[in-house]
């Protein structure tokens, strides 16, 4: 199959029938042969549109006689696959895109081919008169700019200003269109940091320590290895595991011990539960809970590949709450469900696909979960609770919240003396998490 119609057919699943892009790419990459420019290319293509899908769409309005709204589903993706091209990827000539363009057209809305055709030669005439830099000058509302440029809703650049400030904003908000780094956890269970930097190197493969994780490692020049890092048998034999730094922080910040009893409550895919496991040298007892069975079958793959032993799983709601758990864990790690505003980067359709009624679903059970942990945590205990995203009322307002309704509780302060931890892209290239840590 064409390249760019594997690319459409991507984007309409994901945009239209809300698959997640990950779950989907991973799917398409490993049902086809494809060589691997063509892999880059469907990748380029189907992640370049999803970044800036604003920002294409924008351009389509200023060049078309018909709203992006009003074409046909098929029609606007052609468009924002031909345009991403043109603006973003150098070595095709535009005419070639052009051309392909309107041949996918052809075999696809072939009543569409004429207008295909002239709106994207509108776009290369304007191109040839004042060239493809978005003009921030032209604006002056800073943030409607940045929120077209970088596509990202208005609502959610805002989210980013008022939890960061202006200048930090700012400075993120262009990253959320950039790749994130390669990171993965060493499992000293099995093997140093250093011991498995070198076998890496062994491969030609680049491996550099993170700044922010003892355990963090971020991977270059991949090559071969770039989609297939899970075959390798480093990989294979447990030596590591997939992980942001931003993660792993959360559960160093829990600082879970050798002989404790802890809870994760939202435990699948498992990166956080094994690494409870991993800090507390396999022993003592990790519960892992998730709502989802399924979800749960991969933290027991996890599980056996990382040689982590101290961990249960039980498949439970973390909002029904259990007597018999009442105050009999010294640690809970709870990484609730959010919006996933701070992993932009990785799942770049969560940010058209977010709702103001999903997002008031997401408070209540966060709610939930948080006077859940409280009661089963034990006197002196401590609740590590974090998300990925930069929502407040997600975030400090929950825990705000919680401090009103149990003054037993206390905040303890990170090491920059602050209640609240944010990580953000500045910060060695990790992903934007919230963390905070109480005790009983």
């Amino acid at each position: 199959m064409n390249m760019r119609e594997q690319a459409l057919e991507t984007l309409l699943r994901i945009n239209y029938e809300k698959a997640y892009s990950n779950l989907e790419i991973k799917q398409v990459l490993s049902g086809h042969s494809m060589k691997d420019e063509d892999r880059r290319l469907f990748l380029n293509i189907v992640y370049g549109c999803l970044q800036n899908q604003i920002y294409l769409d924008y351009i389509i309005k200023q060049n078309s006689s018909r709203p992006v709204n009003k074409l046909h589903r098929e029609v606007s993706e052609i468009l924002r696959i031909a345009i991403y091209q043109i603006y973003f990827l150098d070595k095709i000539p535009s005419y070639a895109i052009v051309n392909e363009s309107v041949n996918l057209a052809a075999r696809i809305q072939p009543q569409a081919k004429g207008f295909i055709n002239g709106v994207l030669r509108n776009i290369i005439r304007k191109i040839e008169k004042d060239g493809k830099e978005f003009k921030f000058e032209n604006w002056n509302n800073e943030k409607e700019a940045l929120s077209i440029r970088y596509s990202v809703p208005l609502w959610i650049v805002h989210k980013y200003y008022e939890t960061y400030g202006k200048q930090t904003a700012e400075a993120i908000i262009p990253l959320l269109n950039e790749q994130p780094p390669f990171t993965i956890r060493c499992n000293n269970l099995k093997i140093s940091r250093a011991a498995l930097i070198e076998q890496f190197e062994k491969l030609g493969v680049e491996a550099v320590p993170g700044m922010l994780s003892p355990m963090a490692i971020h991977l270059h020049n991949l090559g071969v290895f770039e989609n297939s890092i899970e075959e390798t048998s480093l990989y294979k034999e447990g030596y590591f595991t997939i992980q942001d730094q931003a993660a792993m922080l959360t559960v160093e910040r829990l600082n879970p011990q050798p002989g404790q009893r802890v809870l994760d409550m939202c435990a699948a895919p498992g990166g956080k539960t094994t690494y409870l496991s991993q800090l507390m040298n396999d022993e003592g007892a990790v519960i892992g809970r998730d709502i989802f069975p399924n979800r749960l079958k991969l933290v027991s793959q996890a599980m056996r590949r990382l040689a982590c032993t101290n961990i249960s799983l039980q498949e439970q709601d973390g909002c029904v709450y259990l007597e018999k758990d009442k105050e009999s864990f010294d640690k809970i790690l709870l990484d609730a469900p959010c919006t996933g505003l701070g992993v932009i980067r990785r799942k770049p359709e969560i940010k058209y696909h977010s709702t103001k009624e999903g997002r008031k679903e997401l408070v209540k059970i966060q709610e939930k979960l948080l006077e859940n942990a409280v009661n089963y945590l034990k006197p002196d205990g401590e609740i590590l609770y974090s998300t990925c995203t930069i929502n407040k009322d997600e975030n400090e307002n929950q825990i705000n919240k919680l401090l009103q309704k149990y003054p037993n509780l206390k905040v303890l302060p990170d090491k920059n003396g602050n209640d609240y931890t944010y990580t953000s892209p500045l910060l060695d290239g990790c992903d934007a998490f919230f963390m905070c840590l109480l005790k009983k």
